[in-house]
């Protein structure tokens, strides 16, 4: 089998969910081809403090948002330039753990925007020739850390990431728009809105706001939530791994019917069944959302986020609201008009790439049949 290497953190899901994505998406195209191995960078480097980051960064997050926005704009400044794109990822990070799992490689997938500098630095460390692809999941602005001129490609999720790409020095033949790797699940799950509200026990007729804040129920979902009753729309709300949150949650005497998840693996299934999506301006979400025509209420997000915002709203696909106030006059006005509704969903499958996991899984395989190790 091909040893596939995707160099990723687990700072939040969604590295690893994309990475599983492009693995569904390798799995589904090349049955039995191809072994995907997952290397947390950070954790796997020994360097204190880049080692206990998994940790470190939900709560840096949920308790000093502003100094985390700071990191990643100074961050991203310094790697724009030579000296932090080149330099810095082989002086700090170079050796260790990776250059072994190298040997055993054969390609790289970058899905972290700090580890593309890393990964050609590894790469020439080893003496080593292994094909390099950068997948990146930011999405409207992405981070400069991104994009390195030695991979051999470098699949972006929006156009604005193609033009960073190109101010930051990548030849045009590098770069490729594929979209963000939602799961295959998504784009393949042939089930009718009304099929999909009969497996979940939901009501048929309610419109429905599916209500989501990230695999750990950060933010203020319960205030959130609570605001929302009484509208005569029904709830779903995936409170992640938030356990307590949602045992609030269930016990709250809902108004009108509210479901209440804890950590979903059927999310393609919550989304079919539902009507709107509120929720973080996250791109995994953004990208699902997209491909099942679900208009976007945005809520929250990091200064790394503020971008997606900017390009669901500009494309007609949703509305960014601050306040919870802000987000129940946003509903009630979409609830009460069928017609602004459908033309929400209409504009945002215009911005869905629901083949974009299948096309990386494309690209893994003919940069692996190039080095001659690839599927026929």
């Amino acid at each position: 089998m091909i040893r596939i290497g995707f160099l990723m953190s687990d700072t939040g899901g969604g590295h690893r969910a994309a990475g599983k994505a492009i693995e569904a998406a390798l799995h589904h195209l090349y049955p039995n081809a191809f072994q995907c191995e997952y290397f947390d960078v950070f954790r796997r480097c020994g360097l204190p403090p880049f080692c206990w980051a998994p940790e470190i960064y939900p709560w840096w997050v949920a308790h000093h948002q502003p100094s985390y926005d700071f990191f990643v704009s100074q961050t991203d400044r310094l790697l724009a330039t030579r000296l932090g794109r080149r330099g810095l990822p082989s002086w700090v990070l170079r050796k260790g753990p990776c250059l072994k799992a190298l040997a055993n490689w054969q390609a790289m997938v970058v899905l972290h925007a700090g580890f593309s500098g890393y990964a050609v630095a590894v790469r020439r460390a080893a003496q080593r020739e292994i094909p390099l692809l950068t997948v990146i999941t930011d999405m409207a602005s992405p981070h400069s850390g991104w994009f390195h001129p030695d991979v051999e490609r470098c699949l972006v999720p929006t156009p604005s990431a193609i033009e960073r790409g190109l101010k930051l020095g990548l030849a045009p033949d590098k770069l490729r728009l594929v979209g963000h790797p939602a799961h295959p699940k998504f784009a393949l799950l042939t089930q009718t809105k009304a099929e999909a509200r009969d497996e979940l026990g939901w009501d048929h007729d309610l419109p429905t706001a599916l209500v989501v804040s990230g695999a750990e129920g950060m933010g203020a979902m319960e205030a959130l939530a609570r605001s929302l009753d009484g509208l005569g729309a029904q709830l779903a709300i995936v409170a992640g791994r938030n356990e307590a949150l949602a045992a609030r949650l269930r016990a709250v005497p809902w108004q009108n019917p509210a479901h209440v998840y804890g950590f979903v693996t059927n999310m393609e299934i919550l989304m079919r069944a539902a009507d709107v999506l509120i929720g973080k301006p996250g791109p995994g979400v953004i990208a699902e959302a997209a491909i099942m025509g679900l208009p976007m209420i945005l809520i929250g997000g990091m200064v790394n986020e503020l971008a997606n915002v900017r390009f669901v709203t500009e494309a007609g696909a949703g509305v960014y609201a601050k306040r919870p106030e802000e987000v129940r006059a946003a509903l009630a006005g979409w609830i009460s008009s069928p017609d602004e509704l459908a033309r929400r969903r209409e504009a945002t499958q215009k911005i869905a790439y629901p083949n974009a996991s299948l096309e990386i899984a494309h690209e893994i395989a003919a940069l692996a049949r190039a080095a001659g190790t690839g599927p026929a």
